[in-house]
């Protein structure tokens, strides 16, 4: 019997609704217009299930990427000439130049780094306009005699390393 003093509250069993039951057993597509989705929704689980495999970044791929790299850059090197009037005849691509952004990308830093080197100062201004030399495909002779004035003595062997950087960098582009 029971009191009204303390009134004994029990819990109902919990029914799963049948939301719930109807979205745990798979049903079929009627007339299979589910079908491509039954299809990408086991691509996906079969997905989840593969193992992914471990990248080997251990020294020997570093050293094997390495000295590819290094034997690339020297068959590239050795395509340049190292005579000034047959470094300055070579044909440059100049489509590559543009396509890939070297004037930009790689050139730019490089200059900036070598006028620093002559001048022992930056000097964004000159900086800036030779890459726009070189984006506008200035002859290396053009170039020369546009910083001869600034770079005095030093402006031969300025452009002669630029003209060969500018090569090594094309010919790298141009390779990849």
């Amino acid at each position: 019997p029971q009191s009204d003093a303390h009134p004994v509250i029990r819990a109902a069993p919990r029914a799963t609704p049948p939301a719930a039951k109807a979205a745990a057993v798979p049903r079929p597509a009627i007339f299979n217009a589910n079908e491509e989705e039954e299809e990408r929704e086991a691509e996906k689980q079969a997905r989840k299930k593969k193992k992914l495999e471990k990248i080997d970044y251990g020294e020997h791929a570093l050293a094997e990427d390495k000295k590819r790299a290094a034997e690339t850059a020297k068959s590239i090197i050795d395509m340049i000439p190292t005579e000034t009037d047959a470094l300055f005849a070579y044909a440059l691509k100049w489509e590559v130049l543009d396509e890939h952004n070297v004037a930009e990308t790689k050139m730019k830093p490089w200059v900036q780094k070598k006028l620093i080197e002559y001048l022992g100062v930056e000097e964004p201004t000159l900086t800036v306009y030779i890459t726009k030399l070189i984006k506008q495909h200035k002859a290396p002779k053009e170039i020369l005699e546009e910083v001869r004035g600034i770079l005095d003595a030093e402006a031969e062997i300025f452009v002669i390393k630029l003209w060969r950087m500018l090569l090594f960098e094309v010919l790298k582009a141009e390779l990849a």
